[in-house]
């Protein structure tokens, strides 16, 4: 008897060695074939700033879920969208991801879709060798530039829509001598550092730049500063509901020059807050559901039979991202993080957004879009599609 308690201490200890040897995360590796559901999260802004978003990124994701389950699930398992508010906050966003990852088993983390709670958690997506796919667009956030193998981006990032918008507004609008506002974001902060650096780079100078704070509701001082200093058109760079401030009272002081701004001023987040002052602005954007291919038109068709309107940036974004994930793990027969990540990076895909196939900065994608609003139509006409 004594024996056998000893030898059953020792092989206690023994199990318990090895399971410190077993690597920490969140989902265990396991084979697809014998699950029955596979967990991922979605970790985005319901409530504070970037919440207006937060519904469209949502529907993106379960529209996606859905037709995949419908289609059979993801190698025989049900697919499991799990939802977190971060709250627009990084540290927040720590806590829920950690909650994804450790209790609730996601073998995957869609979002946090704000850079800067981005830039805060990533870590956690390497820590725990889980990928993390993010619809933020901050140029901080290429692979380039931060290293986690675990980090994809589902949209094009700033660098390239802002270097976009710059020529544009130059060989199309005719600003040579922008003034520029911008917000006090990493994303803000970011497109301000493009554009300036895009100028100089192309021969022109900026007449003025001036920052607003996220949720500022007068920017009277900054623009009548950005007309003292003859600016011959404006370049928005903040966030929705700042950017809808803007126009509107640039409207009320009668300030006449072109308007163009990037992702965060071509959405109906920033239309409907600024009705008839956003008319004849102009946009660089990531998603316009009036592109007439066939697989933007038959997504926007889907997403309005389950939703009743149409689709909005940045939901496609995750909608592509959740059918993305659901391809790896087909292509690599595997839930484990580490070959989820490599699947990623090899995988080829064709999105609503087109061809998708990540690039040496983890983005899958570059495409862009040029547009200007019409109030009357209450629409964003398509002027160019950039792939």
């Amino acid at each position: 008897m004594q024996k056998l308690l000893k030898r059953a201490a020792v092989l206690l200890v023994l199990l318990a060695f090895v399971g410190m040897l077993l690597p920490a995360g969140g989902a265990a590796e396991a084979d697809p074939e014998e699950v029955d559901e596979i967990t991922i999260a979605l970790v985005a802004p319901f409530t504070g700033l970037g919440s207006i978003l937060g519904e469209y990124i949502q529907r993106g994701a379960n529209l996606a879920v859905r037709e995949i389950n419908e289609a059979g699930g993801v190698m025989g398992a049900e697919l499991v969208l799990r939802v977190y508010d971060t709250a627009a906050d990084a540290s927040t966003a720590g806590t829920v991801i950690r909650r994804a990852i450790l209790e609730d088993g996601a073998v995957a983390v869609f979002g946090p879709n704000m850079s800067s709670a981005v830039l805060g958690v990533h870590d956690l997506a390497e820590q725990n060798q889980v990928p993390m796919l993010v619809g933020a667009t901050s140029p901080s956030l290429r692979y380039t530039e931060h290293g986690n193998p675990y980090l994809f981006r589902l949209r094009s990032d700033d660098q390239v829509k802002v270097e976009i918008l710059v020529e544009y507004a130059i060989e199309e609008l005719g600003i040579e001598n922008p003034g520029i506002i911008y917000g006090s974001t990493d994303f803000t902060i970011q497109g301000y550092r493009v554009a300036r650096e895009t100028y100089e780079a192309m021969g022109y100078e900026v007449a003025g730049s001036e920052q607003m704070r996220e949720g500022d509701t007068d920017a009277t001082g900054q623009l009548l500063s950005l007309e003292a200093a003859g600016m011959d058109g404006l370049i928005g760079l903040t966030h929705e509901p700042e950017g809808a401030v803007v126009v509107s009272q640039m409207r009320e002081l009668e300030i006449d020059v072109p308007i163009i701004g990037f992702s965060a001023w071509g959405v109906p987040a920033f239309s409907d807050l600024a009705g008839r002052a956003a008319h004849g602005v102009y946009s660089v954007q990531s998603f316009n559901p009036n592109d007439p291919s066939e697989a933007v038109q038959s997504f926007v068709e889907a997403h309005v039979a389950q939703f009743g309107q149409r689709p909005s940036d940045p939901g496609p974004c995750y909608y592509d991202g959740v059918k993305l994930l659901a391809a790896a793990i087909e292509q690599a027969q595997s839930l484990d993080g580490e070959v989820l990540a490599q699947a990623l990076r090899e995988i080829e895909f064709e999105g609503v957004q087109g061809p998708m196939k990540a690039d040496e900065h983890h983005n899958f994608t570059d495409l862009s879009y040029i547009a200007q609003y019409n109030y009357d139509e209450d629409d964003w006409e398509v002027i160019d599609i950039i792939r």
